[in-house]
């Protein structure tokens, strides 16, 4: 299970751990987009318990990865490896990032490491999910050896996937 910390609106981190803090590492991550796995099931109640929170920031550390994620303007930034061992963890963290924010969903990979084909499905699966609802997934910081594997892959131009080379702008 992730390490999951959520950081509300009104959490100063004074005092971790205290009445303002969500725990969260009961919960399970919500089901993968379409497209990345087979028939799902319904949400059971820890699922519906995931989606009925209210917070500011959403950081995630599993295995090789740490995820820092914002709602408004919903962005994620992804430190480390993508691989099988933390896909429901980030899948999960784009679909809560993009139900809850509004616009397109900004990915800041500037210190991603690696990723396997089943992050690069993950990744390009979202951006479909957002092209349904006329939004895209923009990836910063596109290392070229990134580049070259969605090339090779002919997920480059993906629906709803936007690829830029430098960082997600501040302001």
């Amino acid at each position: 299970m992730p390490d999951v910390r959520v950081v509300s609106n009104d959490d100063t981190n004074d005092n971790p751990g205290d009445a303002n803090d969500n725990d969260l590492t009961h919960l399970t991550a919500p089901a993968a987009p379409a497209g990345l796995s087979g028939p799902t099931e319904q949400a059971g109640p820890a699922q519906s318990a995931y989606h009925s929170f209210d917070a500011e920031r959403l950081e995630i550390q599993t295995g090789s990865m740490r995820v820092a994620a914002t709602f408004e303007p919903p962005m994620l930034s992804i430190d480390g490896d993508i691989d099988v061992s933390v896909l429901p963890a980030l899948v999960g963290t784009l679909a809560k990032v993009a139900h809850h924010g509004r616009g397109d969903v900004r990915v800041d990979l500037a210190r991603l490491r690696r990723v396997d084909v089943g992050g690069l499905r993950a990744l390009v699966a979202s951006a479909g999910n957002l092209n349904r609802d006329g939004r895209r997934l923009v990836l910063h910081a596109v290392a070229p050896w990134l580049l070259g594997l969605l090339i090779i892959t002919g997920w480059d131009d993906a629906p709803g996937l936007r690829l830029l080379p430098g960082p997600v702008p501040t302001g």
